[in-house]
Protein backbone atom coordinates (compact mmCIF):
# COMPACT_ATOMS: atom_id res chain seq x y z
CA UNK A 1 0.00 0.00 0.00
CA UNK A 2 1.63 3.17 -1.13
CA UNK A 3 -0.84 5.79 0.09
CA UNK A 4 0.73 9.10 1.18
CA UNK A 5 -0.38 10.96 4.31
CA UNK A 6 -1.94 13.64 2.08
CA UNK A 7 -3.92 11.02 0.14
CA UNK A 8 -5.11 9.39 3.35
CA UNK A 9 -6.17 12.75 4.78
CA UNK A 10 -8.04 13.55 1.57
CA UNK A 11 -9.77 10.15 1.54
CA UNK A 12 -10.98 10.68 5.12
CA UNK A 13 -12.69 14.01 4.38
CA UNK A 14 -16.46 13.76 4.83
CA UNK A 15 -16.36 10.11 5.90
CA UNK A 16 -18.04 8.98 9.12
CA UNK A 17 -15.73 8.09 12.00
CA UNK A 18 -16.84 5.15 14.13
CA UNK A 19 -15.60 5.43 17.71
CA UNK A 20 -15.45 3.03 20.63
CA UNK A 21 -14.56 5.18 23.63
CA UNK A 22 -14.30 2.15 25.93
CA UNK A 23 -11.46 0.61 23.88
CA UNK A 24 -10.11 3.94 22.65
CA UNK A 25 -10.50 3.08 18.98
CA UNK A 26 -11.79 4.90 15.94
CA UNK A 27 -12.28 3.54 12.43
CA UNK A 28 -13.11 5.17 9.09
CA UNK A 29 -13.88 3.29 5.88
CA UNK A 30 -11.96 5.36 3.31
CA UNK A 31 -12.67 2.99 0.40
CA UNK A 32 -15.51 0.48 0.40
CA UNK A 33 -15.96 -2.51 -1.84
CA UNK A 34 -18.82 -0.71 -3.56
CA UNK A 35 -16.43 2.11 -4.49
CA UNK A 36 -13.71 -0.25 -5.77
CA UNK A 37 -15.94 -2.67 -7.63
CA UNK A 38 -15.31 -5.30 -4.96
CA UNK A 39 -11.54 -5.27 -5.52
CA UNK A 40 -10.68 -4.12 -1.99
CA UNK A 41 -11.85 -2.20 1.06
CA UNK A 42 -9.61 0.22 2.95
CA UNK A 43 -10.06 1.26 6.55
CA UNK A 44 -8.17 3.94 8.49
CA UNK A 45 -7.87 3.39 12.21
CA UNK A 46 -6.52 4.92 15.38
CA UNK A 47 -6.02 2.72 18.45
CA UNK A 48 -5.07 3.95 21.91
CA UNK A 49 -2.30 2.20 23.85
CA UNK A 50 -3.36 -1.32 24.79
CA UNK A 51 -6.23 -1.55 22.26
CA UNK A 52 -6.15 -4.44 19.85
CA UNK A 53 -7.88 -7.39 18.23
CA UNK A 54 -8.20 -10.95 19.55
CA UNK A 55 -6.71 -13.96 17.70
CA UNK A 56 -8.77 -14.89 14.63
CA UNK A 57 -8.51 -15.76 10.94
CA UNK A 58 -10.40 -15.17 7.69
CA UNK A 59 -11.23 -17.63 4.93
CA UNK A 60 -12.52 -15.19 2.30
CA UNK A 61 -9.99 -12.34 2.19
CA UNK A 62 -6.41 -11.25 2.76
CA UNK A 63 -5.67 -8.36 5.11
CA UNK A 64 -2.70 -6.03 4.82
CA UNK A 65 -1.89 -3.85 7.83
CA UNK A 66 0.26 -0.74 7.43
CA UNK A 67 1.30 1.33 10.44
CA UNK A 68 1.38 5.06 9.74
CA UNK A 69 2.41 6.22 13.20
CA UNK A 70 3.09 4.54 16.52
CA UNK A 71 3.94 0.95 17.32
CA UNK A 72 1.95 -2.28 17.10
CA UNK A 73 2.84 -5.83 18.03
CA UNK A 74 1.18 -9.11 17.34
CA UNK A 75 1.37 -12.48 15.69
CA UNK A 76 0.72 -13.65 12.16
CA UNK A 77 0.60 -17.41 11.60
CA UNK A 78 2.48 -18.00 14.86
CA UNK A 79 5.26 -15.53 14.01
CA UNK A 80 5.77 -12.49 16.26
CA UNK A 81 5.63 -9.17 14.42
CA UNK A 82 6.60 -5.67 15.51
CA UNK A 83 5.25 -2.87 13.33
CA UNK A 84 6.41 0.74 13.37
CA UNK A 85 5.61 3.64 11.06
CA UNK A 86 5.99 2.48 7.45
CA UNK A 87 5.92 -1.25 8.26
CA UNK A 88 3.39 -3.64 6.74
CA UNK A 89 2.15 -7.11 7.58
CA UNK A 90 0.26 -9.23 5.06
CA UNK A 91 -2.13 -11.75 6.59
CA UNK A 92 -2.94 -14.55 4.13
CA UNK A 93 -6.27 -16.35 4.16
CA UNK A 94 -6.59 -18.76 7.10
CA UNK A 95 -3.56 -17.30 8.94
CA UNK A 96 -4.33 -16.75 12.62
CA UNK A 97 -3.43 -13.19 13.60
CA UNK A 98 -3.79 -10.67 16.39
CA UNK A 99 -2.52 -7.14 16.96
CA UNK A 100 -2.23 -4.71 19.84
CA UNK A 101 -1.11 -1.11 20.17
CA UNK A 102 2.06 -1.77 22.15
CA UNK A 103 3.57 1.67 22.46
CA UNK A 104 2.73 4.58 24.70
CA UNK A 105 0.96 6.61 22.03
CA UNK A 106 -1.92 6.12 19.63
CA UNK A 107 -1.25 3.94 16.61
CA UNK A 108 -2.53 5.21 13.26
CA UNK A 109 -2.88 2.51 10.62
CA UNK A 110 -4.52 1.31 7.41
CA UNK A 111 -6.02 -2.10 6.79
CA UNK A 112 -6.69 -3.28 3.27
CA UNK A 113 -9.20 -6.14 2.86
CA UNK A 114 -8.76 -7.90 -0.52
CA UNK A 115 -11.16 -8.72 -2.04
CA UNK A 116 -13.63 -6.43 -0.35
CA UNK A 117 -16.02 -8.14 2.04
CA UNK A 118 -19.38 -6.34 2.50
CA UNK A 119 -20.14 -8.30 5.68
CA UNK A 120 -16.86 -7.24 7.26
CA UNK A 121 -17.50 -3.62 6.27
CA UNK A 122 -20.99 -3.70 7.77
CA UNK A 123 -20.13 -5.47 11.02
CA UNK A 124 -17.04 -3.38 11.82
CA UNK A 125 -19.28 -0.30 11.82
CA UNK A 126 -22.08 -2.07 13.71
CA UNK A 127 -19.68 -3.38 16.35
CA UNK A 128 -18.23 0.09 17.00
CA UNK A 129 -21.75 1.47 17.56
CA UNK A 130 -22.70 -1.51 19.71
CA UNK A 131 -19.63 -0.88 21.87
CA UNK A 132 -20.69 2.75 22.35
CA UNK A 133 -24.10 1.46 23.51
CA UNK A 134 -22.49 -0.85 26.08
CA UNK A 135 -23.30 -4.09 24.23
CA UNK A 136 -19.71 -5.34 24.14
CA UNK A 137 -17.03 -6.30 26.61
CA UNK A 138 -14.08 -3.89 26.96
CA UNK A 139 -12.12 -5.90 24.36
CA UNK A 140 -14.92 -5.44 21.80
CA UNK A 141 -16.53 -8.89 21.99
CA UNK A 142 -20.35 -8.73 21.99
CA UNK A 143 -21.96 -9.68 25.29
CA UNK A 144 -24.94 -11.37 23.61
CA UNK A 145 -24.27 -14.76 21.95
CA UNK A 146 -26.62 -14.04 19.03
CA UNK A 147 -24.80 -10.76 18.39
CA UNK A 148 -21.42 -12.49 18.62
CA UNK A 149 -22.55 -15.21 16.20
CA UNK A 150 -23.74 -12.66 13.64
CA UNK A 151 -20.52 -10.65 13.87
CA UNK A 152 -18.29 -13.71 13.53
CA UNK A 153 -20.19 -15.49 10.78
CA UNK A 154 -21.21 -12.55 8.61
CA UNK A 155 -17.82 -10.83 8.72
CA UNK A 156 -15.79 -14.03 8.15
CA UNK A 157 -14.05 -13.79 11.52
CA UNK A 158 -13.16 -17.31 12.62
CA UNK A 159 -11.85 -18.44 15.99
CA UNK A 160 -8.65 -20.51 16.13
CA UNK A 161 -7.66 -23.39 18.38
CA UNK A 162 -10.41 -24.72 20.63
CA UNK A 163 -12.65 -21.88 19.39
CA UNK A 164 -12.62 -23.46 15.92
CA UNK A 165 -14.81 -26.28 17.28
CA UNK A 166 -17.39 -23.66 18.31
CA UNK A 167 -17.73 -22.13 14.83
CA UNK A 168 -20.48 -24.59 13.73
CA UNK A 169 -22.43 -23.59 16.84
CA UNK A 170 -21.96 -19.90 15.99
CA UNK A 171 -23.18 -20.59 12.44
CA UNK A 172 -26.34 -22.21 13.86
CA UNK A 173 -26.84 -19.29 16.27
CA UNK A 174 -26.34 -16.78 13.44
CA UNK A 175 -29.00 -18.57 11.37
CA UNK A 176 -31.39 -18.50 14.31
CA UNK A 177 -30.61 -14.80 14.93
CA UNK A 178 -31.46 -14.04 11.28
CA UNK A 179 -34.77 -15.95 11.57
CA UNK A 180 -35.60 -13.93 14.71
CA UNK A 181 -34.77 -10.66 12.89
CA UNK A 182 -31.93 -9.80 15.27
CA UNK A 183 -29.64 -9.01 12.32
CA UNK A 184 -32.16 -6.50 10.92
CA UNK A 185 -32.66 -4.90 14.34
CA UNK A 186 -28.91 -4.47 14.82
CA UNK A 187 -28.52 -3.12 11.29
CA UNK A 188 -31.30 -0.57 11.73
CA UNK A 189 -30.15 0.54 15.16
CA UNK A 190 -26.35 0.35 14.90
CA UNK A 191 -25.38 0.28 11.22
CA UNK A 192 -27.66 2.77 9.50
CA UNK A 193 -27.10 5.60 11.99
CA UNK A 194 -25.33 7.92 9.58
Amino acid sequence: MDWTDDQITEMRVGRPVYRDEEQGTSLTWVRTGEETGGEYGLIYGEYSPGAGVFPHFHKDYVETFRVLDGHGAGKVAGRAVQLRAGDEAVVPREAVHQFRCSGERTVRFLVEVRPAHPGFEKWVVTLQHMAAAGLTHPDGRPKNLYHAALVLVESDVNLPGAGRALMPVFRLLAGRARRKGIDRMLEEKYYRQD
